[in-house]
């Protein structure tokens, strides 16, 4: 199977380390490497989570944003919240990782998380923002994906 999927319920411990579940350590990349296996990129997500990088995707994002000109006071501003709350971590033989305090701040951790795949990343979530969020998105689930499966963008009421 390729792609991260799935919502997995963990907890974190007093010393801000979680299992990444065993489904997801599982998948296996293009390359037949697993996809969470050594490396990762832990940094500030969207909407208040953290995500986590398989080292493809983290340099299909450098890619990217290298393509962007300095001079843009937008590409300054998230180049420095996003990679100056980035860390390298790499899960231990059990399949744990350690989340820096400073994540955990950021995006209100507590004991409980909920850990949810989105094919080429993993995102990390306070379980009671993650269903605020979600809340706050309902009833547009079909019209989004209407928008970007279909390939045409909706106009008009």
């Amino acid at each position: 199977m390729t792609g991260l999927i799935g919502r997995y319920q963990t907890t974190m411990d007093e010393k801000g380390r979680f299992a990444l579940p065993a489904k997801l350590r599982a998948v296996v990349g293009p390359s037949q490497k697993n996809l969470l296996e050594g490396d990762l990129i832990l940094t500030k997500g969207l909407e208040g989570c953290l995500s986590i990088y398989p080292e493809n995707e983290w340099e299909e994002i450098q890619r990217r944003l290298s393509s962007l000109s300095f001079t843009q006071k937008d590409f300054r501003f998230f180049s420095r919240r996003f990679y100056s709350a980035a860390a390298v971590v790499t899960p231990d033989k059990n399949g744990r990782i350690l989340i820096p305090s400073h994540l955990i701040k950021d995006a209100r951790l507590k004991k409980d998380l909920l850990i949810i795949g989105l094919n080429r990343w993993i995102e990390i979530w306070n379980p009671d923002l993650f269903e605020y969020i979600m809340e706050q998105s309902a009833g547009s689930y079909e019209d989004t994906a209407e928008r970007l499966l279909s390939g045409h963008e909706q106009t008009g009421p």
